[in-house]
């Protein structure tokens, strides 16, 4: 208030000076004060106040008063020159109007020091002569502005990062140079400190102990050099140096150095503060706006803003952004590892039409479930001692998803996984009696597991349930017995080949109104375009010595069921395709609870004892069926009862007869009268008992047990051999007897009682098992009072094996996955100099091992996806791999270090590696 300021024309980067016209408090004169850069204050007066007196500004004082600055400088302290000049109160007075520029003239009306200039400016005005009287040099102000401790730590980190750190300043060029020294910028000699040494030593070019300025590597370039208009060549010169420094610039300067640096293709980041600096800022692929110096609208410019204004933060920020980029290829390595053992199932399932080895819901189960938590705690993975030691990667080729990391998740983590998988797949199996060598071609999902598989014995026995073995029978030529339905290879036996029954029949009609029990609602040809098997392509197989397969390893199994051999078909919840609420299409492609006959439809006379409706080949894709005997003999084919036999192949037909043992079936003279041959029950004696000599074919019980008192029960080989019981439930005769005594006449626990075996249950004595009784119940209702029953023991063992097979492979890809994550933790180092500190991590790994025990192991869920209690064994083939996972990619690491040759600047600190051959074919 004592010093009323008159006029002000603010600080810019252009001028760098500031001027103020205030009003003495002595004696009201106005005074002009100029403040800025000391050169351009300097060269704007012509005299000097020295000891209090104003003197003409000589060339020597002049020269001295450089020195000075210079002096300063070099010792990084920001220099202020300060002028000033007393206007003639006759002229300057509180009525005289001050302006900056008018409409005739571009330059002040009033004292300022300009340079005298004769020429227009655009608009045509001239110069205005009052401003370029010269000012009165008043002295220079230093001032101490430190960089921040932090600041040539964060520049050293830069430079073993190999980022190249440029400033770009409005300071004087010597203090900007001495600045950069103190930080670590500059730590050679410039181009002009070797200028200067050779002008001052007297080194001439040619002279031997001569340094080239241009090979200097610190370069330290005035603004006033530079310009919109210079040449590439000039400016890559200035670029391609290691150690720079722009001084004395100005913000459309800054736009320049930005665009031709990104010109050469690097990265550019800048900072700024200021209004002048937001070009450049927005220019910049990464702009950096200060926070509390920052204005608004730098920061609106910027992509990122500090807010500590530090400049190490933005260090900080490079190293978080190297490790956020760092885990996200680990992360996306590691989530990939399980496409490989994921896909590559189903193209066996379709090259080598194996049984499906990793089911669709697994599958969810490992990408939705399994794999969620782990790939996600890459996120919180420290970053490597190394990272920052790391050149900046190469924004056009190094990118998140390369070809060297789809080589690593593929085509080695992948493929390790896939072959674990399909060993634990093999083993499991194989365990279960199904060897490797007969799962080629025959995994058609419509056969394993839903149709009996019948394999050419080599060798081996026959056992019955109590694991008792038949020395009578020659599995390589005698079929199975209902008593000693199981394979046991022993020491010596093995499975030549196996395969399935010619799926030979198809019809494409719907049956009415249908009961999968009722075989008068099948009526001729009509399976809904379904293809499937029946008894003569049974007995064909039968007449080459292959028969039905039971493993005795699946009997000695968890999952097994002595009800298999037994089956109810009314269960509701049934094993297969049995059930109380079966879908009729694909139940028409499994095992129906009967048998179709082609020589026993009668419908059509034409067709009679014939194969009619020939429509193609029976064969099916991935369901391996051995070659049928053309020469056969008619006589051996029991139950279908074909006199031209010799006549069938692998042909598909539309006309057949549906049989299953019940109803009008039974009787001699029903319009279904050739279901006669396919059921074999004995008709022919006083007491018809329909005992069922087919052993392909369903079959009907009364019997009991204690879980279930109208239950299937087990069949003898023959009628004869039925054991009945006492009162007591102790066995006291069979069937055969004559002479049995009067209350031995009961059922025995467990047993099927056939229609016409004529035994009391002794828990419903009101039961009639009579054969009449049987001719007259309507089949699947509430009062019927036989069961009907179905042998599924072959196919179900295959069902259930292949269900823990499958689920053994999830297994073996999740520890597979494990080790997968372990080492993708690390891309360079060992696991070792990264250790195991990522608590989210490890939780993942826990959480991932419990969530394959809770699919595996707890109902419902392992019932909908397909999986089943794995045994503990079956964890174990699959942990080799996982090792060999982890050493393989140990080894690759240690490799990849001892091929890739470092080398260390001694100045700049900056890891430089020389990448071998393995680094860069296998680095991802």
């Amino acid at each position: 208030s004592s010093h009323p300021t008159k006029f002000v024309i603010p600080f810019n980067s252009k001028n760098k000076y500031q001027v103020h016209v205030h009003e003495s408090s002595k004696n009201g004169q106005h005074v002009v004060l100029m403040k800025g850069a000391p050169e351009r204050v300097l060269s704007r007066c012509t005299h000097a106040m020295i000891s209090g007196k104003v003197v003409e500004l000589t060339p020597d004082e002049r020269m001295n008063i450089e020195r000075q600055q210079e002096s300063l400088s070099a010792n990084g302290l920001r220099c202020l020159g300060f002028a000033e000049l007393e206007l003639d109160p006759k002229v300057y007075n509180n009525n005289y109007k001050y302006a900056s520029d008018d409409d005739d003239t571009y330059s002040p009306n009033f004292p300022i020091g300009d340079q005298r200039d004769v020429s227009r400016d655009k608009n045509g005005r001239e110069q205005n002569p009052i401003s370029c009287k010269g000012l009165v040099f008043l002295g220079m102000m230093a001032l101490i502005d430190p960089p921040r401790p932090a600041v040539p730590g964060a520049v050293e980190k830069c430079k073993t990062a190999g980022i190249k750190v440029i400033m770009v300043t409005g300071d004087h060029p010597v203090t900007a140079q001495a600045i950069a020294y103190k930080v670590g910028i500059l730590w050679s000699k410039t181009r002009g400190d070797i200028q200067k040494e050779n002008i001052k030593l007297g080194r001439e070019p040619g002279d031997h102990d001569y340094e080239n300025p241009d090979d200097a590597d610190a370069i330290v370039v005035p603004g006033h050099t530079i310009s919109v208009d210079m040449k590439e060549s000039d400016w890559d010169f200035i670029l391609n140096h290691r150690q720079i420094v722009f001084a004395r610039t100005s913000p459309q300067q800054k736009l320049i150095i930005v665009e031709n640096c990104q010109r050469q293709g690097h990265i550019v980041a800048v900072t700024g503060d200021g209004v002048n600096d937001s070009p450049a800022i927005k220019k910049a692929d990464i702009g950096i706006a200060m926070g509390i110096m920052g204005s608004e609208v730098s920061k609106n410019a910027a992509d990122m803003i500090l807010l500590d204004d530090n400049f190490a933060s933005i260090v900080k920020g490079v190293e978080e952004g190297r490790l956020i980029f760092d885990n996200l290829k680990k992360s996306i390595a590691y989530t990939i590892q399980s496409n490989i053992p994921e896909i590559t199932p189903f193209l066996a399932f379709i090259i080598f039409a194996i049984p499906l080895p990793l089911t669709t819901f697994l599958i969810l189960a490992i990408d939705l479930g399994t794999d969620m938590i782990p790939a996600i705690s890459m996120a919180y993975e420290k970053p490597e001692a190394d990272i920052m030691k790391r050149p900046p990667r190469n924004s056009k080729t190094d990118r998140l998803v390369t070809n060297r990391m789809i080589q690593f998740s593929y085509g080695q983590i992948g493929m390790i996984q896939a072959l674990a998988g399909f060993f634990t797949y093999m083993v499991v199996l194989n365990d279960y009696g199904y060897p490797p060598t007969i799962l080629i071609n025959r995994g058609h999902s419509e056969v394993w597991g839903h149709q009996p598989m019948f394999c050419k014995f080599k060798g081996g026995h026959y056992v019955n349930l109590d694991g008792d073995i038949n020395a009578d029978l020659n599995p390589s030529v005698d079929p199975p017995t209902r008593e000693y339905p199981f394979w046991l290879e022993g020491l010596d036996g093995e499975l030549h080949t196996c395969g399935y029954a010619y799926n030979n029949f198809a019809g494409d009609g719907k049956p009415s109104k249908f009961n999968f029990q009722d075989s008068t609602t099948y009526t001729t040809g009509q399976t809904r375009g379904k293809h499937a098997n029946t008894i003569e392509s049974y007995e064909a197989l039968t007449q080459n010595h292959f028969f039905e397969y039971i493993p005795w390893r699946g009997r000695t199994s968890s999952f097994w069921d002595n009800r298999y051999l037994s089956w109810n078909t009314n269960e509701s919840n049934g094993p297969g395709n049995l059930g109380e609420y079966v879908e009729m299409s694909p139940y028409f492609g499994g095992r129906p609870a009967g048998l179709w006959s082609l020589c026993g439809q009668t419908a059509d006379t034409t067709c009679e004892g014939q194969f009619c409706g020939k429509q193609g080949s029976a064969e099916l894709r991935g369901a391996h069926v051995p070659a049928l005997s053309l020469n056969a003999d008619p006589s051996r084919f029991d139950y279908s009862n074909c006199p031209n036999q010799q006549q069938m192949t692998s042909s598909l037909y539309d006309r057949a007869l549906y049989c299953n043992g019940q109803g009008s079936e039974t009787l001699p003279n029903s319009t279904q009268s050739g279901c006669m041959d396919v059921n074999k029950y004995d008709l022919d004696s006083d007491n018809p008992i329909a005992f069922p000599n087919n052993p392909f074919q369903t079959f009907y019980c009364m019997g009991f047990n204690f879980d279930n008192q109208d239950s299937c029960g087990r069949l003898t080989d023959d009628a004869g051999s039925l054991p009945f019981c006492d009162a007591n439930g102790d066995v006291c005769g069979i069937l055969s007897d004559e002479g049995k005594e009067s209350d031995c006449m009961y059922m025995c626990e467990g047993y099927c009682y056939w229609p016409g075996s004529e035994a009391k249950n002794p828990n419903k004595l009101d039961q009639d098992s009579t054969f009449e009784q049987f001719q007259k119940e309507i089949p699947g209702t509430d009062s019927s009072q036989y069961q009907q029953c179905l042998n599924i023991a072959s196919s179900e063992s295959a069902y259930e094996a292949l269900k823990h097979a499958q689920g053994a492979f999830f297994v073996s890809i999740v520890i597979g996955q494990i080790a997968g994550l372990l080492v993708c933790k690390t891309r360079w180092l060992s696991i070792k100099s990264q250790g195991m500190k990522n608590t989210f991590m490890l939780f993942g790994i826990g959480t991932e091992i419990l969530l394959v025990c809770w699919l595996a192991y707890f109902k419902p869920i392992n019932i909908a996806l397909g999986t089943r209690n794995i045994k503990f064994v079956h964890w174990l083939p699959a942990i080799p791999f996982a090792i060999f996972i982890f050493c393989f990619d140990e080894t690759r690491k240690v490799l990849m270090r001892a091929t890739s040759k470092e080398r260390t600047d001694p100045i700049s600190c900056q890891t430089v590696r020389d990448a071998g051959w393995i680094e860069r074919n296998f680095a991802y």
